[in-house]
């Protein structure tokens, strides 16, 4: 389902609205297929297609092992010239030119990895943070920047066209110490973001490929550690087959993959050392926003097994390392670091996302303004919470799913927001389902 999500939403300039409408249907199956995953019932209801579903499971476990070997096998022959994308017909030359140019920085991986260079060599990465100067640092195609509906683009809409990008670009490059109007130029993520890559670049690993790798091998080793031998097959064939990990979050240099270890080992460890827990997933929210979405989900977690006094500490703990993290920047400029990091929130930013607003970034619905998709996102997470309060006890991971549910709604939902969540699910589940005894349906 991930992997029919990716290529029928596409790009901002390769979605179509047909498109856009079946990504939002593959969206919501993946969305229901996790949801049924994360309740004992199914088991139940489920007992006898057992037979079946194995086989269909191993049917579809050897297809995207091929898929991914492919794709592997390509990118490692394609960096080592040892084939060319030239010497295959279309489309298949299109897709692996595509896939030989990778990795290709966005501008928020460019401008981290800038952040962390500037931050050791003793700078404010919030104060000099340009985007210009950190695309072409990386070779970032101008399509990944993110433009601003303003100046020249106060107009346009729904998005501008790749040849207004490429004039604003080449306009830009001219005079790259002056930020057009029209770009996002800021740091737009917590210290942590920058703070995390730091130690591995002083050590002499400067490749953002390289610390993305180490940073998903910890969190796949950490999960394979705790999971009971039994299963640990099954997690480890998931995460082989989750092509689409390797493919947006390391070959694609997806940033985020960054706080996946802190999240999983937090979550995880709720149940035995909730302080430790809750010290783990602070680190995550001290380096990017989406993690503060799972953040109140995570304290509830820890209400239903712990009590309201351990809730209290758990929050407290993780607000403690974010503020660690973040408060040398926070004095440094307190109005420059707000402005920074709230700027994805308060900024012009225009729709884009594989969520319903894909439908608005179409055309299918013309809606100018981001006012009614943040009363949906405000409503599914206090929605969420609620339900989580009420309903999650004995129904830990729901709250993993309810935690993104809102970014569905929100009106920047990008797919990498969506795309760890199901890992940490599946190693929670792992860790503490029953085995060793067939449920049977008299059971219940």
């Amino acid at each position: 389902m991930k992997l029919g999500y990716s290529s029928l939403t596409g790009d901002t300039y390769s979605v179509t609205q047909a498109k856009s409408a079946w990504g939002i249907v593959v969206w919501l199956l993946w969305f229901g297929v996790l949801w049924l995953v994360t309740l004992p019932q199914t088991d139940v209801y489920l007992h006898r297609f057992a037979s079946r579903l194995r086989q269909t499971a191993q049917v579809a476990v050897l297809v995207l092992a091929l898929i991914g070997v492919s794709i592997a096998g390509s990118y490692i022959g394609l960096k080592s010239e040892i084939i060319h994308a030239a010497d295959f017909p279309e489309p298949i030359s299109e897709l692996l030119a595509s896939l030989e140019a990778q990795p290709r920085y966005s501008d928020g991986a460019a401008l981290t990895h800038q952040a962390t260079e500037n931050f050791m060599e003793g700078e404010n990465p919030y104060a000099v943070s340009n985007v210009l100067t950190a695309m072409d640092e990386f070779e970032g195609p101008y399509i990944h920047l993110t433009p601003l509906q303003a100046g020249r683009f106060v107009e346009v809409f729904p998005y501008p066209s790749q040849e207004q990008l490429l004039e604003l670009w080449n306009e830009s490059a001219l005079t790259p110490d002056t930020i057009p109007v029209e770009l996002e130029s800021r740091l737009n993520y917590p210290a942590g973001s920058f703070l995390l890559t730091a130690p591995f670049m002083l050590a002499g690993i400067d490749t953002l490929q390289v610390i993305l790798a180490i940073f998903l091998i910890a969190t796949a080793g950490y999960a394979l550690w705790r999971i009971p031998s039994r299963n640990r097959l099954i997690f480890a064939l998931a995460l082989v087959v989750s092509t689409e990990i390797w493919v947006s979050g390391i070959i694609g240099l997806d940033k985020r993959v960054i706080i996946l270890p802190f999240m999983m080992m937090g979550w995880i460890l709720i149940p035995e050392k909730p302080k430790t827990a809750m010290a783990l997933i602070g680190v995550a929210t001290a380096a990017y926003q989406t993690a503060w979405f799972l953040l109140p989900f995570a304290v509830i977690y820890v209400y239903h097994r712990w009590g309201w006094r351990q809730a209290f500490r758990g929050a407290a703990i993780a607000a403690g390392v974010f503020i660690a993290f973040n408060l040398p920047f926070i004095f440094a400029g307190p109005g420059l670091w707000l402005s920074s990091v709230f700027a994805p929130m308060v900024d012009e930013l225009y729709p884009m996302g594989v969520g319903l607003v894909s439908l608005v970034e179409t055309g299918i619905f013309h809606i100018g303004s981001s006012t009614l998709f943040t009363i949906l996102e405000a409503a599914a997470f206090a929605g969420g919470l609620l339900w989580y309060f009420q309903h999650g006890r004995g129904l830990a991971e729901t709250g993993l799913l309810l935690s993104i549910l809102p970014m569905f709604f929100a009106w920047r939902s990008l797919g990498n927001y969506f795309f760890y969540v199901d890992l940490i699910i599946l190693a929670a589940l792992l860790i503490t389902m029953k085995t060793g005894r067939r449920l049977q349906p008299a059971a219940v």
